[in-house]
């Protein structure tokens, strides 16, 4: 069976660790309901799972940053929360996977307005989180 890589992008700075994974939490238990209803492996890659806020493991800036942007380099995909629609770092890793063709999927629950690029750059964006899954599973997925 085939991976799939899903990168969950979106704002860890300036919120608290609970607001940055919250979502990414409960995206990857929806998505893992329908583990065996798809016709790949599907890999669920959280940030905050590797260096947060919360817990300081890390060097320097430069390494999570490395580290981070490899992950997008190497997904199939990339689900980006736009809670926070200024972060820097979220928009870099929207840039690249833009670059490198990597389907860009937006959840904008709270509709706020995005900058045209981030627009652009977005496959295709949500108001709803079972909505946006629904659609990885049957376009991607399947």
């Amino acid at each position: 069976m085939k991976r799939f890589n899903i990168y969950l992008a979106g704002a860890m700075q300036g919120i608290s660790f609970d607001e940055s994974n919250i979502w990414r939490k409960e995206i990857t238990t929806i998505l893992n309901a329908y583990r065996n209803e798809v016709k790949y492996d599907v890999n669920i890659i959280n940030p905050n799972d590797y260096y947060n806020f919360k817990e300081v493991t890390y060097d320097t800036q430069r390494e999570v940053m490395e580290f981070d942007l490899h992950k997008v380099r190497n997904a199939d995909m990339i689900v980006v929360d736009f809670r926070n629609p200024k972060s820097l770092g979220t928009m870099a890793e929207i840039a690249i996977a833009y670059e490198y063709r990597i389907p860009v999927i937006g959840l904008n629950e709270s509709g706020i307005g995005l900058h045209p690029w981030q627009i652009e750059m977005c496959n295709k964006i949500f108001a709803d989180k079972d909505k946006l899954v629904n659609y990885i599973i049957d376009y991607y997925l399947n």
